[in-house]
């Protein structure tokens, strides 16, 4: 009873709160704001592709440790079955992919494993050459067995990965001619073959296979029902490689995680930080690890990612100096409670976008949110602009769709739905929901309409947003019940559709393919459709243009898909985020870069021996 009486009372308050910030006056101009605030804006638009925050004339230097903070902790450190981005976001420093962005372009066709690639005329035949002093953090050479088998865990079926595996589908022939090269084969053209064909993370197959159970499989038996159902031991590799202790390799004993990367994995202590150690013997040491950030991998001895999931405990500890880098901070905290000298002369602002949108999921297979003009109406009483300037200080950049909204495939010509209750309320009742049986509640078939609103416990923006809906919508007679939940638990409810409203984060690349998202193929079988949507000409669409090679002709089958999402609204799209971060500044050369998560620790120096607060490793 006291508990329930407590959070009644923090409800209460969160209200208050929120009602008082809807009366204050704007925060005003964002660019005129950000320079009051202390900050920098990252804009990398035109010819800019990478910004330097804090350029130097000093000479590098190694050694020192990054601490920098993290909301979540990953549910596992598996890359291909972790749906968390904190999980990728450390995992990229220790695993490496064949090829990568070229920063400097925004291409996909950057090198690293691969000392050269060549594809066929037909674009259905890649092949990829390994250099061939590449090693293991344990010093064992990495070969082209290494990557056919990390393919092969990809695409068995068994493995808890369906919205990775969906890539690979057309995937029909990869093989080995000798150690160093690699050869894949698909059946048909896609636009981001090469992406997905040499971009996937390389696994060590003598960690994760060292009894070779996968060897006498190939990739097409992997792919025909009547050999992977039959043979026990593809099933048996997958149920080891889901469960396996190395995805959460937790504690002081725990067997490390082997990759090539820069960095080396060291120690997980659950609920409090995880650290990786530069790689002394890194295998590239011929030419920069990205070029026009490092040499010869990284310049940081130790990065440590601390637990964090309070929003106030992160600013007290980069304040304190336990925490060197807050890559997102409230914009509260970013525009009112860091403006003091002493906090500007210590660290230095940024705000950095990347390709995230935020979004509201309706699952249209509740009864309530099936008709798309309950879904019209739920948009349009979602007051989104109020929302972004009260609560995210107009960091927010208006978007329509799924598209990044600085690429060609976004279709500008859709405006928005406005903020509209008035017409929104016309269509619930158009749609049948009206109050039947006179207690107050809309209600349609005798089903009231009750729904949940699903949020995750570190989402402070969620929850605001929830308790406004709350508000605004048992006004015209619905109720919203809200549910917090632990990111875990929340991916699972997510997987298995167990929902009804939720507001969520998808982030994607400079281009996108939004099979894995928006295919009705991909509703249910922990795929990453959600909401349930369905629509045969958008399905035709997605489909037609993942294998049409024609930008421009491309580019309008996603306009023409765009107009359909507009119509249907199975999501309320809210925003593109300018994320507020903070650094010491006593890190040198921090490259931000358009891709996810806007920046990369393997530039970054410390210009100085000064004593720092810590953990040794």
């Amino acid at each position: 009873m006291k508990r329930s009486i407590l959070i009644q009372l923090a409800v209460l308050l969160l209200l208050i709160l929120f009602t008082n910030l809807i009366h204050t006056e704007s925060p005003g101009n964002y660019d005129e704001i950000l320079g009051q605030a202390g900050g920098l804006k990252v804009d990398l638009t035109g010819d800019v592709k990478i910004f330097n925050s804090s350029p130097t004339d000093e000479t590098p230097r190694r050694g020192g440790t990054l601490i920098k903070a993290e909301s979540a902790e990953p549910e596992n450190l598996n890359y291909y079955t972790s749906t968390s981005a904190a999980a990728k976001r450390f995992l990229d420093y220790i695993y490496e992919p064949l090829v990568n962005y070229d920063y400097t372009t925004w291409e996909y066709d950057r090198p690293i494993l691969a000392k050269s690639f060549e594809i066929s005329e037909d674009q259905k035949t890649y092949t990829f050459h390994l250099h061939e002093n590449i090693t293991w953090h344990d010093g064992k050479p990495l070969t082209s067995e290494d990557v056919l088998f990390s393919l092969k865990a990809i695409m068995n079926p068994y493995v808890d990965d369906a919205p990775l595996r969906a890539y690979y589908r057309n995937v029909v022939e990869a093989r080995t001619p000798d150690k160093y090269t690699f050869i894949i084969r698909t059946s048909d053209t896609y636009f981001l073959n090469l992406e997905f064909m040499g971009g996937f993370a390389i696994l060590p197959k003598h960690q994760w296979d060292p009894d070779g159970m996968l060897d006498r499989f190939g990739i097409e038996d992997l792919k025909n029902p009547q050999v992977f159902t039959n043979e026990s031991d593809i099933k048996e590799w997958a149920d080891t490689f889901n469960t396996n202790p190395l995805n959460r390799p937790a504690g002081m004993d725990a067997e490390k995680l082997i990759g090539s990367g820069a960095y080396k994995f060291h120690r997980w202590i659950t609920g409090e930080y995880m650290m990786m150690v530069r790689n002394k013997n890194y295998w590239n040491t011929e030419k920069p690890h990205i070029p026009g950030f490092a040499e010869a991998a990284g310049y940081l001895d130790t990065i440590i990612v601390k637990s964090i999931s309070d929003a106030t405990a992160m600013l007290t500890a980069l304040k304190a100096g336990d925490v060197d880098f807050l890559p997102r901070m409230r914009a509260i905290q970013y525009f009112e409670q860091t403006n003091t000298p002493d906090f500007l002369q210590k660290f230095q602002k940024v705000t950095f976008v990347v390709p995230a949108y935020s979004y509201v999921g309706w699952n249209n297979d509740r009864p309530y949110f099936r008709d798309k003009r309950v879904r019209q109406a739920m948009t349009m009483l979602i007051d989104r602009d109020a929302y972004n300037k009260y609560i995210g200080y107009d960091l927010g950049i208006p978007t329509i769709g799924p598209f990044y909204p600085f690429s060609p495939q976004y279709n500008d010509t859709i405006p928005r739905w406005p903020y509209d209750p008035e017409r929104a309320v016309e269509l619930l009742d158009e749609a049948g929901w009206t109050d039947h049986d006179g207690d107050g509640i809309r209600d349609k078939d005798g089903v009231p309409f009750k729904f949940i609103f699903s949020v995750s416990a570190g989402s402070r923006g969620s929850k605001l947003l929830a308790l406004m809906m709350k508000e605004d919508l048992q006004k015209i007679g619905i109720v919203v019940g809200i549910r917090q939940l632990e990111w875990s638990v929340y991916v699972e409810n997510l997987r298995d559709r167990q929902f009804d409203c939720v507001m969520l984060l998808w982030i994607g690349g400079l281009q996108s393919d939004p099979y894995q998202i928006w295919h009705s193929e991909n509703i249910g079988n922990r795929g990453s459709n959600y909401i349930g949507f369905r629509d045969a000409e958008a399905d035709s669409l997605i489909m037609a243009a993942r294998y049409e090679m024609n930008a421009a002709k491309r580019d309008s089958m996603y306009r023409r898909f765009q107009e359909i999402l507009h119509e249907e609204q199975p999501y309320t799209f809210m925003f593109y985020q300018r994320d507020p971060g903070a650094y010491d500044r006593a890190f040198k050369d921090v490259k931000w870069i358009p891709i996810r998560p806007g920046y990369n620790n393997v530039s970054w120096w410390r210009s100085s021996n000064e004593a720092q607060v810590g953990m040794a490793p």
